[in-house]
């Protein structure tokens, strides 16, 4: 019998699992742990999350690039909350796309429109969300369709991206990450145009997704033909973290500076100094705006957590609007997709595997490398909202 393991199962109560989450969040980094396994799996914490973390937060949700005429929408399930995010040609609205009579959603996906009508009574909404009209409402005593628009959510709009804040009263996130905008200024990202959109669901938790976006250790493993041979995971890097966001780089490979970054693409116009001009940049903006900054592209992953194992994650390719008049863009575009989405099904691998094997009974929270600074970022936020 000395060779029988103490089983342990994976299911530990939430209060257990909380205090955990607070002493790993409290840890140096020197003495940096992963978190137990069960705050990838326990539907407790994850309703927490959703309460103290993205409701209160500011969450990105589309890019201008998506929104550049007038009635211009894009449709967006969050958290339970559908919305319609809109041009309305004054500005960019993000409204509740659910009809305020009995209701059912005006309208799904994507596309252009000078009005939303409901398909179940036809209330008719403009595009700043007022009721237009409402069909043979004259009996009904007191009604006026002034009073029923369309519910607005409180965002923001940075850099080009559309951020949204679910409870309407966290703090303005401009000022928060001005010092973040003024670093990617040289790529104008107000401006950019879309080029590559991948769509994935993803059976693991949305904290998984952050952490590996975040270091560059894997690059050893998961990228090792992709990444690797240009940008090695012990040049990698991460920044002391901000309150609201923070950021990682990768260095290229000593004697392979210039082909580390041709991808066929041609860089962006007025990129200065060796720190632009050769950028590998990861930036994060607290809970899941990602962007991965290159000298020819923006590459910004749209993260939707659903449930403590399910995430659908969306990618987006953003270039200079002059790359879109190259000869040959449409088939390079076609190979920079096949590309996008080989390193994205590299990382979407181990991800499912890593939520895999936090089911397991026999597993704890493990010790992180000095390369997964953001990880002990990421535990030191959770920690502090979950446990306020």
């Amino acid at each position: 019998m000395g060779n029988v393991i103490d089983f342990q199962p994976n299911a530990a109560s939430l209060d257990a699992l909380l205090a955990e989450v607070a002493r790993i969040g409290s840890q140096p980094l020197e003495e940096a742990q992963t978190f137990p396994p069960s705050a990838y799996t326990h539907p407790g914490l994850f309703a927490l999350e959703v309460e103290k973390i993205f409701k209160p937060g500011w969450i990105c949700v589309a890019h201008v690039s998506q929104l550049r005429s007038k009635g211009d929408y894009q449709t967006l399930n969050l958290l339970g909350e559908l919305m319609v995010i809109v041009n309305d040609g004054e500005r960019i609205r993000v409204l509740s796309r659910i009809c305020p009579h009995r209701w059912a959603p005006l309208v799904e996906g994507c596309g252009n429109a000078r009005s939303f009508a409901c398909p179940f009574h036809k209330w008719t909404f403009a595009l700043d969300g007022k009721c237009l009209n409402a069909p043979l409402m004259e009996e009904a005593r007191g009604f006026d369709a002034a009073d029923y628009p369309l519910p607005e959510y409180r965002s923001e709009v940075i850099g080009g991206f559309v951020y949204v804040n679910l409870d309407g009263k966290a703090e303005s996130l401009a000022p928060q990450i001005a010092d973040m905008a003024a670093s990617m200024a040289s790529w104008q990202t107000d401006k950019l145009a879309l080029a590559i959109d991948l769509q994935y669901e993803c059976e693991f938790n949305w904290k998984i997704v952050v952490e590996t976006f975040m270091e560059c250790y894997h690059h050893l493993g998961a990228h090792a033909a992709s990444f690797e041979p240009n940008f090695p995971a012990r040049m990698s890097w991460v920044e002391d973290s901000r309150p609201a966001w923070t950021l990682g780089h990768a260095a290229p490979r000593p004697g392979r500076e210039e082909v580390a970054f041709q991808y066929g693409l041609p860089h962006f116009p007025g990129l200065s100094g060796e720190s632009e001009q050769q950028a590998f940049r990861l930036y994060y903006v607290y809970p899941f705006h990602l962007m991965h900054v290159m000298p020819d592209r923006v590459i910004w992953f749209r993260v939707q957590p659903v449930a403590a194992d399910r995430t659908l994650l969306q990618t987006y390719v953003l270039l200079h609007p002059d790359t879109l008049q190259m000869e040959n863009y449409d088939e390079v575009i076609a190979q920079q997709t096949a590309i996008q989405h080989a390193i994205n099904l590299e990382d979407i691998g181990v991800n499912a595997m890593q939520q895999i094997g936090a089911h397991s009974g026999m597993v704890k929270p493990g010790r992180l490398s000095h390369l997964e600074k953001a990880i002990w970022q990421l535990n030191r936020y959770v920690a502090a909202k979950v446990t306020a």
